[in-house]
């Protein structure tokens, strides 16, 4: 800087040169005023700012939106968007949207899986499946649930043709050792029941929940897999938000089973709750039982809020491999519609 462009200011001041106290412990410091003078620039002068306009007045009869009515528009509006997420890239209506409805991962019931929206369960996210009670046959229950809802995954991987390979596609089985004590172990001739081949199960077994955890999401990160299924004593918010990330990235669904008495896990798409259920009658020997019956209840859904908060009795079909309502229920059910539509 030149020596001209430095002139004295009142309102600035340099140090002059320090007095010190009698003693030479202290030292004071004064401050002479100088200005520093500002150069011309080349640059043009900026252009005033624009003045503001007026906020838009409502009219005096006109209220404004209540916080209900800007809760359920922003809900709206996010499902929308997990909507558009969930469907494949291309054209969302005519022959397209149809063949995308006929391979989605429902459970076969039509009365249930109108509670799950236009797309079914969601493929690439985590659903938690709890017993109804703390009883075994309760966790009995929620463990058969489980199993059908493999069995109906891999029909749908099949159907995407997503396992175009002639190796069969797999499933993750992930427990640890205190959880796996109280549920117990996965057996052959059980998942033949489900229509399950026992070579499809990746089973592993780890000793603490934080390795279940790591896991979980290296087996959805993978993408490799048709489906996880994790074990758990309970799914804290954050590694259950790290869990539906990865099941997002990895194109991969996540199913977790954890105990009646648990919290909630976060960031899951359904949660299901699963008790046993009198099986129906045998049509052949009445002192047998018949057809495998569970309760079920939706206690959440992303997609599409629950519309009735009541359980329904479900059978599993052998044959068909699919879920339907019992018989009695389900006239009821029909019954019911008709009597709505005509009131209606």
């Amino acid at each position: 800087m030149a020596k001209a462009d430095i002139t004295p200011d009142p309102g600035l001041a340099l140090p002059r040169q320090p007095h010190c106290d009698p003693s030479g412990r202290a030292r004071l410091y004064e401050f002479q005023p100088t200005r520093i003078c500002p150069r011309r620039s080349s640059l043009p002068p900026l252009a005033a700012p624009a003045p503001l306009l007026p906020e838009p007045t409502l009219p005096s009869t006109a209220r404004p939106p209540s916080r209900a009515h800007l809760i359920e528009g922003l809900r709206q509006r996010v499902q929308a968007i997990e909507r558009r997420l969930s469907l494949d890239e291309g054209d969302a209506s005519g022959p397209v949207r149809s063949r995308r409805m006929a391979g989605a991962w429902v459970l076969g019931a039509p009365h249930i899986d109108a509670l799950l929206g236009a797309t079914g369960l969601d493929p690439a996210a985590c659903h938690e499946i709890k017993p109804g009670s703390g009883r075994a046959s309760a966790s009995a229950a929620a463990l058969a649930f489980t199993l059908a809802l493999a069995r109906r995954r891999l029909e749908t991987h099949a159907a995407h043709g997503a396992a175009t390979s002639k190796t069969l596609p797999r499933i993750l089985w992930c427990t640890a050792r205190g959880t796996n004590a109280d549920l117990g172990m996965l057996h052959a001739a059980g998942l033949a029941r489900f229509g399950l081949d026992a070579s499809a199960f990746l089973m592993l077994e780890v000793q603490r929940r934080k390795d279940v955890l790591w896991a979980l999401e290296e087996g959805l990160r993978s993408e490799s897999l048709a489906m996880v299924i994790g074990a758990l004593d309970k799914v804290d918010l954050t590694p259950a938000r790290r869990l539906s990330l990865a099941a997002r990235d990895g194109r991969t669904p996540l199913i977790l089973l954890t105990p009646a008495r648990s919290p909630a896990a976060g960031a899951t798409a359904t949660r299901w709750r699963i008790a046993p259920a009198p099986s129906a009658a045998h049509p052949f020997d009445t002192r047998t039982p018949g057809m495998p019956r569970l309760a079920v209840n939706l206690e959440r859904c992303r997609s599409a809020p629950p519309a009735t908060e009541t359980a329904l009795t479900l059978e599993w079909s052998d044959e068909t491999h699919r879920f339907r309502m019992a018989s009695p229920l389900a006239d009821r059910a029909a019954d019911a519609a008709q009597a709505r539509h005509r009131t209606g």
